[in-house]
């Protein structure tokens, strides 16, 4: 028995094709509403990002027990040159 041919050739009805076209649409309506979302978020998410890059260079963050390392400017990550992208 062989994989390669896994199409099945039916016929889809009318009907079937309306509400997948309508579930379509009302899922790229959700999701554009959700990336509006994210788009305003940034500058909050920003500022996250530098509370805690300035956290992790003053008070570093825990390797073992009570032990904690300090992380060095030039250690921390690059903000990229593009937007933030958040995958849901």
């Amino acid at each position: 028995m062989t994989f390669k041919y896994t199409m099945i050739e039916h016929d889809v009805p009318a009907e079937v094709i309306a509400w997948l076209e309508e579930e379509v649409k009302e899922q790229d309506e959700r999701y554009q509403k959700i990336v509006a979302e994210m788009k305003a978020l940034n500058p909050t998410r920003d500022r996250w990002y530098e509370e805690f890059f300035e956290r992790l260079k003053t008070y570093g963050f825990n390797t073992d027990g009570d032990q904690r390392t300090k992380i060095a400017e030039e250690d921390l990550p690059v903000k990229p040159d593009r937007d933030h992208v958040v995958v849901y």
